[in-house]
């Protein structure tokens, strides 16, 4: 949007003009005249006469001036055009940069529904001209009589329509879809979608904002959300996961594995040692297997990488600037477009799993999703969103035995928002002989220096500087501890890093065999949203000790929508705790319409 605001609407005008035939009136006018006498041309000579009121000139027609003309338009294309208009003066006053992306979209959508009506109105012209120039008797365009010719228009218009091919019905037509999808006409796009019709990327975004400024609109009047916009959300949901089947994806199999209870005394040993040691998460001993305790999992497992999950608008912070820190237990200052974008994302990712897994959707639920925050310098306090660094070595299942599939999406870029920080999943080395001697070596001249080094403390000796120059170089040879450390952590190890970008997102099976971590961050701030989901059926003993249980009309999923994501209230801790994991066990019933429940 570079054009300067009068060529902008010059086109525009022009555009519109060309299409219907008149000039579009001030939206304030309340008299609309659709007919005006020809007057001759004038001439250098002719003396300007003053302009005709439009009573005069109804008068002069024989015709009576009326308190109410027909209108040309509904009301809403009216408001479009003056929205439309003040968008673009807005642009022109305040200069580049000045629109936001909901601004830009409601313009071009808006844009979309004046075109589409001056078209239909314009056919519906040209339509009882033809009928009017061909003869009654004759279905076929035939030639005027000799002394009275069609006039020419007339005759190219007919021969036009003649010419091109059947009409499309409007269920069918692009801009009948983003026609109804500007009016929270969800019943009417229902009709479209069934037919065959697709929302494509551009379309379903348009969708998403429609669902906004109704959701916005709703709580301004302290109003119930009509049921259109759960409706609505369901159809953006599913097109949102046919569009991420077209992009790039990266997948790699891998074995299931799970604890492995039946290794004797040394197992046990190890065990305990993982359990009161994280550094020793990678000796744990495993069997091949899944264990999905209480759910009901695949027996399948892999890693898949999506480079583009979601696209930059769908992940811009300044579009949806809470987005870096949500959860769903404080929602009070969120705007509804975050709350709405947030939960769209963490529903392409149960989508998703689904279909990656093959497991059926109605028994995919998050257990739990929030933004991360990690700071350069920092020491993660408590677990959750904590900000901290890095995160060490670890199973996701083993944290929770209910985390049955994991997914972290990426709200930042390595490089441009933060350095370090890579995502590294953790597996077992293959066997390498001569790593393995090389090691006993360093091992056995490392318990060497330390037997002499308490023998000569024991003795209450002061240490020779052959030893003390030992010790030194043992030192230097592991550049200091923290390095020490990484050779330690990587021993016998083959990490596979991945390079965190925004809107990128890693999805994996939550066992044992996808142990990962988050190297340190050396500077800057990595945004992230680490979600996890589960297989675990609910019992329906607990739908029914909910104030409202399960929805039963569309009706009642929009107020779902309403009472537990975006009614913007105060609440108490036991309060929001309660609301947020009613949201969670109804997830699947407010993400998907009726008939899939």
């Amino acid at each position: 949007m570079r054009l300067p605001f009068v060529i902008v609407l010059c086109l525009i005008l022009e555009k519109w003009t060309c299409i219907v035939g008149f000039s579009v009136l001030p939206r304030t006018s309340s008299r609309r005249i659709t007919s005006l006498a020809s007057a001759p041309p004038e001439t250098s000579t002719t003396k300007r006469k003053k302009p005709l009121s439009p009573a005069e000139i109804l008068a002069n027609m024989g015709q009576k001036e009326e308190d109410d003309y027909p209108k040309l338009f509904e009301e809403s294309l009216y408001d479009d055009m003056q929205k439309i208009l003040l968008t673009l003066e807005k642009r022109v006053n305040e200069g580049p940069g000045s629109l936001t992306l909901m601004e830009v979209e409601e313009l071009k959508t808006g844009g979309d529904r004046v075109l589409l009506e001056m078209k239909e109105k314009e056919t519906e012209r040209v339509g009882s001209l033809s009928a009017a120039a061909a003869p009654p008797t004759s279905p076929a365009l035939v030639e005027a009589p000799p002394d009275e010719p069609a006039p020419a228009a007339v005759v190219q218009e007919a021969a036009s329509i003649a010419e091109s091919p059947t009409e499309i019905p409007p269920e069918f037509d692009e801009n009948a879809l983003l026609f109804a999808i500007g009016q929270m006409d969800a019943r009417k796009v229902s009709a479209m979608l069934e037919a065959g019709l697709e929302m494509d990327e551009a379309t379903t975004n348009a969708a998403f904002w429609e669902v906004v400024k109704t959701v916005d609109l709703a709580e301004a009047q302290d109003k119930a959300l009509p049921a259109e916009v759960s409706i609505m959300l369901h159809h953006i949901f599913d097109a949102d996961l046919r569009h991420l089947l077209t992009r790039e994806k990266i997948t790699k199999n891998v074995t299931c594995m799970q604890p492995d209870d039946s290794d004797g005394v040394a197992g046990a040993a190890r065990k305990m040692n993982y359990i009161f040691d994280d550094g020793d998460h990678k000796n744990l001993p495993l069997k091949e297997g899944r264990r999905c305790e209480g759910g009901n999992c695949c027996d399948k497992c892999s890693r898949n990488i999506f480079p583009t999950f979601a696209t930059e608008a769908e992940s811009n912070l300044q579009t949806f600037p809470e987005l870096c820190s949500l959860t769903f237990n404080d929602l009070e200052t969120v705007s509804a477009a975050t709350i709405l974008q947030f939960v769209r994302l963490v529903e392409r990712v149960r989508r998703t799993i689904s279909h990656e897994y093959g497991v059926p959707l109605s028994t995919i639920l998050p257990l739990q999703a929030y933004s991360r925050k990690y700071v350069a310098g920092t020491t993660q306090q408590g677990g959750g969103g904590g900000e901290g660094d890095f995160v060490t070595l670890h199973t996701d299942e083993a944290t929770h035995d209910g985390y049955h599939y994991s997914c972290v999406l990426y709200l930042s870029t390595q490089g441009q928002d933060f350095e370090g920080g890579n995502f590294v999943f953790n597996d077992p080395a293959k066997v390498d002989e001569e790593a393995e001697k090389q090691k006993a070596k360093m091992q056995e001249e490392s318990d060497e220096i330390d037997e002499r080094l308490l023998e000569s403390l024991s003795r209450g000796e002061f240490l020779d500087e052959a030893l003390i120059e030992s010790v030194e170089k043992v030192e230097d040879s592991g550049d200091a501890l923290e390095a020490l450390e990484g050779e330690i952590r990587r021993a016998g190890r083959e990490l596979t890093p991945f390079h965190p970008k925004r809107g990128a997102a890693v999805i994996f099976s939550s066992g044992w065999e996808n142990m990962h971590e988050v190297d340190k961050i050396t500077s800057g701030v990595r945004y992230a949203v680490p979600c996890f989901f589960t297989t675990c059926p609910v019992p329906d003993e607990a739908y029914t000790q909910m104030n409202v249980g399960k929805p039963k009309t569309d009706e009642d999923i929009a107020d779902d929508w309403l009472h537990l994501l975006l009614a913007h209230r105060k609440e108490e801790p036991m309060e929001s705790v309660g609301r947020v994991k009613e949201l969670l066990m109804k997830w699947h019933y407010m993400c998907t319409p009726l008939s899939e429940h």
